[in-house]
């Protein structure tokens, strides 16, 4: 674990955060060559704690991501919850102007097509969906629920918009070296509920708090 306040001497916090991304997505990339069994390690390590946030998964909804890079693969995860119930869902930009993300039904017997910025999610003629689980890819995180994420800001508009709407419980999947102290941070950042590694489940607060076994 890396404490960036005394790496860098930057405090503007958007000036801060984008040098840091540059460390981060390298230091990613290294994790990833380290840990190349980590996408089970996780699966398996998020069967307990769901299935005591959600005991019955028929009917809810669970966002998850198309892994691209060194991000942690959640497609293991993703079939796992499948099998569990779960409809399983994937993020999509409509306007790269407005930066609006949405969240659409994954059927995988569906192609994934290329969105408003390029990457790859479900066709506009899938259903868009408010989810009950949100899992999400990041560059860092605290323990206390902060996440730095690529710096589009598209998460933090549509966890924001969602949770307005209704109760959602946000979860960071990340490598456990991604866990960092003292990161730059906004106002309008969202924090994880909790986080999900390859070496434990750490809930941040009682939204990501399992219930008892």
């Amino acid at each position: 674990m890396v404490s960036y306040k005394r790496r860098m001497a930057i405090t503007n916090p958007i000036a801060a955060k984008t040098a840091l991304r540059i460390f981060l997505r390298n230091q990613r990339k290294q994790l990833a060559l380290e840990h190349p069994e980590a996408d089970w390690m996780i699966a398996e390590v998020a069967r307990e704690p769901l299935a005591r946030l959600f005991p019955d998964p028929a009917g809810k909804v669970a966002a998850l991501y198309h892994g691209l890079g060194s991000e942690v693969s959640p497609r293991i995860l993703a079939d796992q919850m499948r099998e569990a119930g779960w409809t399983i869902a994937l993020p999509a930009v409509e306007d790269a102007e407005t930066r609006r993300m949405v969240f659409r039904v994954w059927d995988v017997s569906q192609p994934l097509v290329h969105d408003a910025i390029g990457l790859r999610g479900p066709p506009p003629t899938q259903a868009v969906v408010l989810p009950d689980l949100v899992i999400t890819p990041l560059l860092a995180f605290q323990r206390d629920g902060l996440r730095l994420g690529q710096g589009g800001g598209y998460y933090d508009r549509a966890l924001e918009a969602l949770r307005t709407r209704k109760s959602v419980v946000v979860l960071g999947l990340a490598y456990s070296g991604q866990q960092a102290e003292n990161l730059p941070h906004e106002p309008h950042d969202q924090r994880l509920d909790a986080i999900l590694t390859e070496k434990e489940y750490i809930a941040v607060n009682d939204m990501g708090r399992p219930g008892p076994p």
